[in-house]
C-alpha cells in the first residue's frame, strides 16, 4: 500500500494516549479471578490485576506522568502479585529514565519485544476482496469465543473453562469484535474499542488453515473504518516484531510509534528471585 503521511503529534503525548487506551481495554474486561481488585494508579499508568498466576495481569503507562519511586514498585509488586506468580511491567522509551534501572535492580527481565503501530483512520482503505467483516451480530457469542480459541491456540475448545478468556474479551464493555468470513466461513477475529479518540485493534486471529489469504488485513481495513465512523483521530495496535502481523499493519499503512518491552520478575519457592 502507498505510505500515508500521518499527522504530526507530538510523541510522548502520543504514547500517554496509546498506552492509556490499552490500559482501558485491559481494566474493562471482566475475569471473575480478578476478585474485584480495582486498578492500581501509579504515576501515569495502571497495575491491573486479573487473578492469581494470570499471565494477562500487567503495569501499563507507568511511568509517563512522574517519577516511579521503590515503595511505587513494592505496590505494584504487591498488587500483582497476589496469589503468587510473577509480575509483569511493560517499559516504552517515554517512562522515566529511572525506571529501568530499578526493575534491574530488583530483577526483573526481557519477557517479549513488542512494537506499537498506530496511523491515523482516514484515509480509510478499501475492503479487501472476497473477505466479508462484520461485526458480530445477536447469538454469536459463542462462535466468537470458539473461533478467537482456534485461532490462538490451533484447536477447538475442550472445556468450557477454555472459552472463558473469549467469552470476558467478547462481553468487555467498550469492546466491538468483528469476524472475517471467506466462502460463507467464519475464519477470523478481531476486536475494537475507542478511549479518548484512540480506537485499540486487538486480539487479531486468523485460523491456522487460512492464514496467508488477506483475512487480517480485511480485519484491519473493516476496524479502520469503524473508527473514522467514531470521529477517532489514532489507530493503534501492537505486534511482535517480525511477524506477519507486523507485516499486515505496515501494508494497511501503520507505522512505528515506538517498541516496548514487557519486563517480567519471576517468585521463586524462597520469595521474588
Amino acid at each position: 500500500m502507498t505510505a500515508v503521511s500521518l499527522p504530526h503529534l507530538d510523541p510522548r503525548l502520543l504514547a500517554l494516549r496509546i498506552e492509556n487506551a490499552q490500559a482501558e481495554q485491559v481494566d474493562r474486561t471482566p475475569f471473575p479471578s480478578r476478585q474485584g481488585k480495582p486498578a492500581l494508579r501509579v504515576a501515569g499508568g495502571r497495575a491491573i490485576f486479573l487473578g492469581p498466576r494470570s499471565p494477562y495481569s500487567v503495569a501499563i503507562g507507568v511511568g509517563l506522568e512522574g517519577l516511579v519511586g521503590m515503595e511505587d514498585l513494592e505496590r505494584i509488586e504487591s498488587h500483582l502479585g497476589a496469589g503468587g506468580g510473577a509480575v509483569r511491567i511493560e517499559l516504552n522509551p517515554f517512562c522515566e529514565p529511572s525506571l529501568s534501572a530499578k526493575l534491574a535492580a530488583r530483577g526483573y527481565r526481557v519477557e517479549r519485544f513488542l512494537q506499537v503501530w498506530w496511523r491515523s483512520p482516514v484515509p480509510v482503505p478499501p475492503p479487501v476482496p472476497g473477505v466479508e467483516v462484520r461485526p458480530v451480530r445477536p447469538g454469536e457469542e459463542r462462535l466468537w469465543s470458539e473461533l478467537f480459541f482456534l485461532c490462538f491456540v490451533g484447536r477447538p475448545t475442550a472445556s468450557e473453562v477454555e472459552l472463558a478468556g473469549g467469552l470476558g474479551i467478547f462481553r468487555t464493555e467498550g469492546n466491538t469484535c468483528f469476524l472475517a468470513l471467506q466462502e460463507g466461513e467464519a475464519r477470523g477475529v478481531g476486536v475494537v474499542s475507542a478511549t479518548g479518540g484512540v480506537a485499540l485493534l486487538s486480539a487479531d486471529g486468523v485460523v491456522p488453515a487460512f492464514r496467508g489469504r488477506r483475512l487480517q488485513l480485511a480485519l484491519i481495513h473493516a476496524r479502520m473504518a469503524w473508527a473514522a465512523e467514531r470521529g477517532c483521530d489514532v489507530v493503534t495496535a501492537s505486534t511482535e516484531p517480525l511477524t506477519a502481523s507486523q507485516r499486515n499493519y505496515e501494508r494497511a499503512g501503520f507505522r512505528c510509534a515506538y517498541p516496548k518491552l514487557v519486563m517480567v520478575r519471576q517468585l521463586s519457592p524462597w520469595g521474588w528471585g
